[in-house]
């Protein structure tokens, strides 16, 4: 049937998630395409925009046959939402009804100027199918300066910002528990569409960040008995002097 294809951009097996997905995985960049094939030709067909898909991780995973597949596209943002009400971001900026529809009047609009070219002059030039669309990059858009000259951006690129931003922060977790903590914000915030508790979108999502990182330090350092401070790394501001009446006592 005539709208039975998708859209894939020549530079898709090449792009950095596709790269970080293969790294993840443990698989080549050219399987990773492949099961992102299926995974949208499927999104294709069962939704009109690639948003609200009722399915679970578990079960993409099963769709491409790969373990950890859907937990991958979470972590290099080409999947948000939660387990069980999931998204795929611009998905309907290539793809879905209206994308298709802007291609097929592109289609035929070439088709009408090389008619009208061919009744002039010979245009030794093709027309392109489909004009680009502008690119519209995450961190293009996502980054504004206030009127006191602060930039603020609304939400991170990826997992590897907001573990980059708490590493650097006084207060933060260490090892292993940096990467959880970094991995628990990103899928919570990713879930509730980068809002605060009030369901205010975020304008910069950093604060909340660093705040996050601390109360996770602070709650690591209790269950180990230890002060918020040594937890962090750092040594405690001043030591006991001995005293004057221990002294005398001694003599």
């Amino acid at each position: 049937m005539a709208g039975d294809w998708i859209k894939v951009e020549h530079t898709t097996p090449d792009k950095p998630e596709v790269v970080k997905l293969a790294d993840m995985l443990g698989i080549d960049q050219d399987a990773v395409v492949g099961k992102l094939l299926r995974l949208w030709i499927w999104a294709d067909q069962q939704s009109v925009s690639g948003n609200a898909i009722t399915v679970t991780n578990s079960f993409l995973d099963r769709l491409v046959f790969c373990p950890g597949f859907a937990v991958g596209l979470v972590k290099v943002g080409w999947l948000n939402g939660r387990n069980g009400l999931l998204s795929i971001p611009n998905f309907d900026r290539h793809n879905g009804q209206t994308a298709k529809n802007r291609a097929n009047t592109n289609r035929r609009v070439a088709n009408h100027r090389k008619g009208r070219n061919d009744e002039t002059v010979t245009d030794v030039t093709p027309e392109p199918l489909q004009k680009p669309l502008p690119e519209k990059r995450r961190e293009d858009n996502n980054t504004t300066t206030t009127t006191t000259g602060r930039e603020v951006c609304q939400f991170p690129r990826d997992v590897s910002e907001i573990d980059r931003f708490m590493a650097a922060q006084a207060l933060h977790p260490l090892g292993d528990e940096l990467t959880r903590c970094a991995e628990r914000f990103f899928n919570e915030q990713s879930a509730v569409g980068w809002k605060n508790k009030h369901g205010v979108p975020l304008t910069d999502w950093r604060p909340l960040a660093r705040q996050y990182a601390a109360t996770w330090a602070r709650n690591n350092a209790a269950e180990a008995g230890l002060k918020p401070a040594n937890a962090a790394g750092t040594t405690p501001k001043s030591t006991p002097k001995p005293s004057r009446r221990d002294e005398l006592w001694k003599d």
